[in-house]
C-alpha cells in the first residue's frame, strides 16, 4: 500500500504516557495495523503474565514491540496485595516467580524496519525471528498466547489456525487480525479472515471482537477444563 507521512504520530507525546505509546504511535503504517491492536495485545499479555509469545506476521514491527514490551513488564514484576490471592488453585508462588520469556516472531518477508523498530526499543533479547514460512515452523512449548496475522486468504488462515490453537495451552489465547475488508462495489465485507473467524466454533473457543473502528480483531480463548471456563 501506498505509505502516508501522518504527521500526528511524530509528534512527542505528554511525559505521562512515555516512550513506550510513543513507540507504538509512531508505528502505524500504511498495510499494517490500528492503534487498538497493539494496545489490545499488551494489556493481554501483561494480564495474564504470559511467558510464551508467538507471532506470525510481523510486517513493520508494531505487534512486535507491543508484545515484547509486555514481556519486558512481566520481568520488571510489581506486587499484588495477599488479599487478591484467594483462588485455591493458583499457585501464587510459581505463577509470579521469574521465568524465561520469549516472543517467537515468524515472518517469510522481514523488514528492516521491524528490524530497526526492535532495537530502537532495547526488546532484542525477548524476540526470536523467525524468517520462515509459517508451515515450515516447529515449536514444541506451549503458547500462553498466538496471534495470527500473516497469510491473508482464507486458505492460509485456515492453516495457521490449523497449525498453531492446538499448541496453545489451556486458558490461553489466540487473536486473528483483520476482521473487517476486502469491500466489493456493494460495501459488502468480503475479509478472508472474517470467514475463518465465523468458522470458528464459540462453543469450543469463547471470544470477542473488539471492534475499533478499523480493521478490527477477534479475541479467543481456549477453555481450561481444570477450572471449568
Amino acid at each position: 500500500m501506498p505509505t502516508e507521512a501522518l504527521p500526528k504520530n511524530r509528534e512527542p507525546l505528554d511525559g505521562y504516557f512515555g516512550r513506550f505509546f510513543e513507540l507504538l504511535r509512531g508505528g502505524l503504517a500504511s498495510g499494517g495495523s490500528e492503534l487498538g491492536l497493539p494496545m489490545t495485545l499488551f494489556s493481554l499479555a501483561v494480564s495474564t503474565r504470559a511467558t510464551q509469545l508467538v507471532e506470525i506476521g510481523r510486517f513493520k514491527g508494531l505487534s512486535t514491540v507491543a508484545l515484547a514490551s509486555a514481556l519486558k513488564f512481566n520481568d520488571i514484576g510489581w506486587d499484588e496485595p495477599r488479599q487478591h490471592k484467594q483462588r485455591p488453585g493458583m499457585d501464587y508462588a510459581a505463577f509470579e516467580a521469574p521465568r524465561r520469556r520469549r516472543l517467537v516472531s515468524i515472518d517469510l518477508c522481514p523488514t528492516a524496519e521491524a528490524t530497526e523498530a526492535i532495537e530502537q526499543a532495547g526488546l532484542s533479547d525477548y524476540v526470536l525471528m523467525v524468517n520462515e514460512r509459517s508451515d515450515a515452523v516447529r515449536l514444541t512449548s506451549p503458547i500462553d498466547i498466538l496471534f495470527i496475522d500473516g497469510d491473508h486468504t482464507y486458505q492460509g488462515c485456515s492453516e495457521d489456525v490449523l497449525r498453531y490453537v492446538p499448541q496453545v495451552r489451556p486458558g490461553g489465547y489466540f487473536i486473528l487480525h483483520d476482521y473487517f475488508g476486502w469491500y466489493d462495489a456493494e460495501g459488502r465485507n468480503n475479509s478472508p479472515i472474517k470467514r475463518v473467524i465465523d468458522e470458528l466454533s464459540p462453543e469450543r473457543f469463547p471470544r470477542l471482537l473488539i471492534d475499533t473502528g478499523y480493521q478490527s480483531f477477534a479475541v479467543f480463548r481456549r477453555p481450561d477444563p481444570r477450572i471449568g471456563a
